[in-house]
């Protein structure tokens, strides 16, 4: 893999600095990393200061959720809404409609034209900070160790190291974890971990595939599949409670201010009471002629607080009772994409079932498997020809197969949430080590917030972490504020 960047062709690790030099290493450049690299370009002040993106993809700004892909996936929230800076609503709007894009606020585009919009928001950034030297390293992070002087050092896989001054931990979403009702299955080329290669499987001979899971990765593989020549015969889909994510608004309702503060303040430390306060709320809003979408919108940016002040045994309910019925209405999906599935559901191509997965394993030519309906005794059986993981991304660091995030634990530089949703994070956004304390100088952005906050893996919430994390860093000497994990 080559150690170069797709901006400059300077070696990074040349850059180790001199004593007075600043480098701020950037590991993962998907929308948290350049994000992080746009606000600090912004925001840093002209000196010696050094930027590096470390990350194996030719393109920043994709990551998996925005890559350039073989079918034209659309977001799941409306362009008005997708902007970098809160300040600038229509900033993303502005940039597609520059593109010769005639779209709207209310408008779902395709996801590659979001990372497009992200790549020239980062050359603006960096043709405007000429005195910040900025480059993308293509490689990946084998280690992360401490270094003299409270430095740290990067291995990476093309053979090079990389000292850093400051990092930033912004890794995306890691994969799906493989249920262990899988093991059978796992090796064969007939269980798909990847949802994003579907495409492989045009002009195959691929009659009937299993999709586990029926979330918002369901709803991108099903319709991908239905694009498929030639056409699959049948799509099943299992998930624990069959549920679909709710739609998007397809109309504007009476603008309503639910009072959702009042709300989560009653239910302080209490899942049971927090659940029954929005409910009651969304219902009150309903009747009003209101939208219920209004009280999960202002719900998100107080939920932090509320989710911090829930004891280990409070997360734990939210997990086994709530997080399932909270997911569908929180991550929604727009009515098109829905009703297309919808539409494949009622034509019998595919199926929606809840149950439990019992086993699989490869027979023949096909794979067996073996389910449970939810409240059967006895289990059932389908033969597929691919069983595609749309579970969504595995958030136990501790399952992590990435040797970064086994280096981290193994040096004790992170500590795995209890409930393992993430990793500690302090409020201040460095990473909380093995003994509980804040690692200074290494810091954390992305969804392993969630052990923290719950609310972290959007980009109106993860917006604002960037911006705020380029603060500290474009300061000389970065502010250290209290501890809270």
């Amino acid at each position: 893999m080559q150690a170069s960047s797709a901006f400059d062709q300077g070696a990074v690790t040349a850059a180790a600095g001199t004593a007075a030099e600043r480098l701020i290493a950037i590991v993962g450049a998907g929308f948290s990393g350049t994000a992080v690299a746009i606000n600090l370009l912004r925001q840093a002040p002209p000196g010696k200061l050094r930027i590096v993106l470390v990350d194996p993809r030719e393109e920043i700004g994709a990551g998996v959720a925005y890559a350039t892909r073989d079918y034209p996936y659309p977001l799941n929230v409306a362009a008005g809404q997708m902007s970098l800076d809160a300040a600038q609503p229509q900033d993303f709007l502005e940039f597609a409609r520059s593109a010769g894009i005639h779209a709207a606020p209310g408008d779902y585009l395709p996801r590659q034209v979001f990372g497009e919009y992200l790549r020239a928001r980062f050359d603006s950034a960096r043709a405007a900070a000429a005195r910040i030297h900025c480059v993308h390293h293509r490689a990946s992070v084998l280690q992360l160790r401490r270094a003299p002087e409270g430095r740290f050092d990067l291995w990476l896989d093309d053979g090079t190291a990389l000292r850093a001054d400051q990092v930033v931990l912004a890794l995306g979403n890691p994969p799906p974890a493989t249920p262990r009702e899988l093991a059978g299955i796992a090796g064969s080329h007939r269980y798909i971990r990847d949802p994003w290669s579907l495409g492989a499987l045009a002009h195959r001979e691929v009659g009937s595939v299993l999709l586990l899971g029926s979330g918002l990765t369901m709803i991108d593989a099903a319709l991908r599949l239905a694009a498929i020549r030639p056409r699959l015969r049948h799509i099943y889909v299992l998930s624990r409670h069959g549920w679909l994510p709710q739609p998007q608004a397809s109309h504007a309702a009476p603008a309503m201010r639910p009072d959702v503060q009042s709300a989560l303040g009653a239910a302080r430390g209490s899942i049971r009471e927090l659940v029954n306060s929005l409910r009651a709320e969304a219902a009150k809003v309903t009747r009003a002629g209101g939208d219920w979408r209004e009280v999960v919108a202002l719900a998100r940016a107080q939920l932090p607080a509320a989710w911090q002040e829930l004891d280990h045994e409070q997360r734990g309910r939210f997990l086994r009772h709530v997080r399932s019925i909270w997911d569908i209405h929180r991550h929604r999906v727009p009515a098109g994409p829905l009703g297309a599935v919808q539409t494949l559901a009622r034509l019998g191509s595919l199926e929606v079932h809840a149950g439990r997965l019992e086993e699989a394993g490869v027979v023949d030519d096909a794979v067996e498997v073996l389910w449970r309906p939810r409240g059967a005794t006895r289990a059932r059986a389908w033969l597929v020809d691919r069983v595609v993981n749309c579970t969504g991304p595995d958030s136990c660091a501790e399952r992590s197969g990435d040797p970064l995030v086994q280096s981290l634990l193994a040096n004790g530089l992170i500590r795995c949430d209890s409930r393992s949703v993430g990793i500690y994070i302090a409020s201040d956004g460095r990473v909380l080590g093995r003994d509980g304390t804040p690692v200074d100088s290494l810091y954390y952005i992305g969804p392993w917030l969630r052990a923290r906050d719950w609310e972290a893996t959007a980009v109106p919430e993860l917006r604002e972490h960037a911006a705020a994390l380029a603060r500290r860093l474009a300061a000389p000497e970065p502010a250290v504020l209290p501890v809270s994990g």
